[in-house]
């Protein structure tokens, strides 16, 4: 969630509470790594697929100045020895 509000200048708990929304809906699961909360696509969601491919071409149609715009590099290396 925070990463998703800093990328689009939104509040973290709007955020949040999307995510949630999701998740309650199928549409997300989540895992917790200690104080992390991991959102991921729920693999067991029925339109799953269709939803993927739907964001893909509505992407395909962003202009490439846009997309530059929030696609963010890693901020921070790799631990050494870390496997990719």
């Amino acid at each position: 969630a925070r990463g998703i509000a800093k990328t689009f200048n939104l509040s973290e708990s709007q955020v949040g509470k999307q995510l949630v929304r999701l998740e309650s809906g199928g549409v997300l699961v989540s895992r917790e790594f200690g104080k992390t909360k991991v959102f991921e696509f729920n693999p067991r969601f029925a339109f799953k697929n269709e939803l993927l491919a739907l964001l893909k071409k509505a992407l395909s149609f962003m202009p490439e100045e846009e997309k530059q715009q929030f696609y963010r590099q890693r901020r921070r290396p790799r631990r050494t020895g870390k496997p990719l």
